[in-house]
């Protein structure tokens, strides 16, 4: 087990460390300690569920000084976390070291040859304006603040699934720092397999400081480049009803779309439900293709057309740093009516039984047939190709003294919606579990025993996590 930092400053100062990484890395980059005027707002994230402590949290503006820092942790034995947009779970670190990647990031659009570059902590806003200006397009997540590349090699469902597959679909090369500090190229003429692996579990393998996407014409998604956003409200009582609907027209796959069926608490409405489409085509196709909803008396309509640079700005809210929040995702068989309608009871148990939950939201994610050709084709390590529905769950509240009992309502969630469904079948996301068995999050047994092979290969020690060892 590797040594905890206050254990291996028993044996030298923290003082001495510090002023050794500092004459390591390039002048710009940041060596921040706990008494660094600078040290709590870096070390803010998305959710103070688990936030941790780190000793240090180095800000690095180079690849170069990433390499440096790799190493010289694992050599001394110290555990350490790479940290992007401060979502992920894994990024927070009691006394190690967190290699804060927002000061070394960087966009380089190729649109002739229908590639991007993307380096270091970039985020995801930060990605679809540089896409958008040269006009392409990529999958990207549902949050403006979500960094890049930690969600591409952990699978990247996307809204844009149904029509370019998932983004470690896309992911045509990548470099990455392994444990002893040399950076790779993984491409499909260079350590392919370990290509292989990063498109789907490329945290486990090492630091990926660089990935080259493929992009697309946004021409896909709608006439000059625009996704029509269809939006529609119900009272709760007709969660049964409008589900059955919806399970209609989603499984018919005669058109492209995506969307959540969501349970939430709207501040004027109280409790309601929401269909929320994003359909690729022309405004006059979505109203043809939803028509049974719209037409259906709900309590409100709305149609507004979106671009790609726009596409996560209405749920900015979900973005603010700070309080208890926590998403997850669930892969599931198929839209089941009966269960989802438990769900919207279960969320109003929720809100009831703990106060100060009334920002949660509890959502079924769906995505239509993605075609088999183009990216689809890919050999990724996630697999998962045939899952086009998911449950999402995001609890938020203020109290971190709740913790324990809003996560058994997520457990529950769960469990309702898989009710039916042997466990052999059961699907978790990497990206947001890593508690579930890891055949919940890789289907395919021969996938895992070559992941399994490739970690004894690359991270022996277990540098990057024990996952897979």
């Amino acid at each position: 087990m590797l040594a905890s930092f206050k254990q291996l400053f028993s044996r030298g100062s923290i003082e001495d460390f510090v002023a050794d990484v500092r004459s390591k890395v390039s002048e710009d980059s940041k060596v921040l300690t706990q008494g660094d005027p600078n040290f709590a707002e870096a070390n803010e994230r998305w959710t103070d569920i688990d936030r941790k402590t780190p000793a240090v949290i180095v800000q690095p503006v180079s690849e170069h000084d990433v390499a440096v820092l790799v190493k010289a942790a694992h050599e001394a034995k110290l555990p350490f976390v790479p940290a992007t947009g401060g979502h992920s779970p894994w990024s927070t670190i009691e006394d190690g070291i967190v290699i804060d990647l927002s000061k070394f990031k960087d966009v380089c659009v190729d649109a002739n040859q229908h590639k991007v570059a993307v380096r270091g902590g970039v985020l995801m806003k930060e990605l679809q304006i540089a896409l958008s200006e040269k006009y392409q397009f990529t999958t990207v997540a549902n949050g403006n603040t979500v960094g890049a590349i930690p969600y591409m090699i952990g699978g990247g469902i996307s809204s844009y699934t149904p029509l370019i597959g998932y983004a470690c679909e896309n992911i045509l090369s990548a470099r990455i720092i392994v444990a002893n500090g040399d950076v790779l190229l993984a491409s499909e003429t260079e350590n392919p397999d370990l290509l292989w692996a990063i498109r789907g579990a490329g945290q486990f393998f090492g630091l990926v400081t660089e990935l080259v996407l493929r992009t697309h014409d946004p021409s896909l998604m709608g006439p000059d480049g625009v996704r029509q956003l269809g939006t529609i409200f119900y009272p709760t009582a007709r969660a049964l009803e409008i589900c059955n609907v919806l399970k209609n027209i989603v499984s018919a796959n005669d058109h492209a779309s995506a969307g959540h069926f969501m349970v939430m608490k709207d501040p004027d409405k109280g409790r309601i439900l929401m269909v929320a489409a994003q359909y690729f085509g022309t405004g006059p196709e979505l109203h043809a293709t939803f028509k049974p909803l719209i037409e259906s008396k709900p309590l409100d309509y709305l149609h507004q057309e979106s671009t790609f640079e726009k596409h996560s700005d209405h749920l900015a809210w979900m973005c603010p740093k700070g309080e208890f929040k926590r998403f997850s995702q669930t892969g599931l068989t198929s839209i089941n009516p009966d269960n989802f309608s438990r769900l919207v009871d279960l969320h109003k148990e929720l809100l009831e039984t703990l106060p100060g939950t009334e920002r949660s939201v509890f959502t079924i994610e769906w995505h239509t047939k993605t075609p088999d050709h183009g990216p689809r084709e890919t050999e990724t390590s996630l697999g998962l190709k045939n899952i086009d529905t998911w449950l999402n769950i995001l609890t938020w509240y203020t109290d971190p003294s709740i913790h324990e009992e809003v996560l058994r309502f997520d457990k529950r969630a769960q469990e309702i919606m898989r009710t039916d469904t042997n466990e052999d079948a059961f699907v978790s996301y990497t990206n947001t579990s890593r508690s579930d068995p890891i055949s919940h999050r890789y289907k395919d047994a021969a996938a895992v025993a070559k992941l399994k092979e490739l970690k004894r290969r690359w991270d022996p020690e277990g540098c990057f996590t024990k996952e897979l060892l």
